[in-house]
């Protein structure tokens, strides 16, 4: 296990690709593809909303962040949208055409047999119990399991506490791509962090936000990234390109309400990607990090 602590994912994303590219635990190949692998790798950051980077090489990939933020706040496990930003995704497909790691669906709309969406639950537990150790939400769920799934769901749960009126969350994961899949998911899971928080923060409201630990059991780089990843940590440490922190603007209201639906205000915008359809990204919704999305989006 190797464990990082920083005030940004930033700076940490760059240690872990170093060493991935000249340290790694394992040098595996599953499914014939080679990788270099950290096993057990976990990441405590301090500023979790210090989100994305940029580097002259690779930076966080803002369109496709933009359009899986409205992807994932529409609930849906339909990929028609989202492929528009991704080609992958159509290769996923389950036999009715839905994929898995559709984390909005997972966590927002899916309801357990006791009618809770994994949003709600956590939600529920820290409203009636400040202090709890029950505020969980899975991701990967038993019904994953079977042979012929193209689409494991990554994500297995994250955790919520407060501790001196601090909300921390710890995310665990299956697997992480380092280049194609952490920080597009880091981006996400820091808005989550920071969602829950805006919900609680009505109950209590000296509440501040924590740290987001995140922990993969298989951090790895694919053989066919190795070239990119050379030219972004290669051995002359004093001539490397930056790495440059920066942060999406802030939601400044939740997009949906306790129990993971949309809010009424985010409807009209929301609900045509359920469809597979493209919204109206003239709007102007008036949260800045919705508005952000709608801009990029645009061209």
């Amino acid at each position: 296990m190797r464990a990082y602590f920083g005030s940004n994912i930033t700076e940490i994303f760059e240690l872990v690709l170093e060493d991935l590219w000249h340290d790694p635990d394992f040098v595996t190949s599953p499914r014939g593809m080679e990788v270099r692998e950290i096993k057990d790798c976990s990441m405590e950051i301090s500023n979790p909303l210090e989100n994305i980077f940029t580097n002259k090489f690779r930076s966080s990939p803002l369109k496709y962040i933009a359009g899986e933020i409205l992807w994932y706040f529409s609930g849906t496990n339909n990929p028609t949208y989202i492929e528009n930003y991704a080609s992958m995704w159509k290769s996923l497909h389950n036999s009715d055409e839905t994929v898995n790691s559709s984390y909005g669906n997972l966590i927002f709309t899916e309801k357990n047999e006791h009618g809770f969406t994994q949003y709600q639950w956590i939600i529920e537990s820290l409203k009636r119990d400040k202090d709890s150790r029950q505020a969980f939400m899975h991701f990967n769920k038993p019904y994953h399991q079977f042979l012929e799934n193209k689409d494991q769901v990554c994500t297995l749960q994250s955790l919520f506490h407060i501790r001196d009126d601090k909300l921390y969350m710890t995310l665990t994961m299956r697997s992480n791509d380092v280049i194609y899949g952490f920080m597009t998911d880091w981006a996400f899971f820091s808005i989550l962090h920071y969602h829950v928080f805006l919900h609680l923060r009505i109950y209590y409201p000296f509440l501040r936000m924590g740290s987001y630990t995140h922990i993969s059991h298989s951090m790895h780089l694919y053989e066919r990234h190795y070239d990119l990843v050379k030219k972004m940590v290669g051995p002359d440490i004093n001539n490397r390109e930056k790495f440059i922190s920066e942060s999406l603007p802030l939601l400044s209201e939740p997009v949906v309400d306790e129990k993971g639906q949309i809010i009424e205000k985010y409807k009209e915008l929301l609900m045509p990607i359920k469809s597979g359809l493209f919204p109206d990204y003239n709007k102007k919704i008036n949260n800045p990090l919705i508005d952000w999305c709608l801009e990029k989006l645009k061209s």
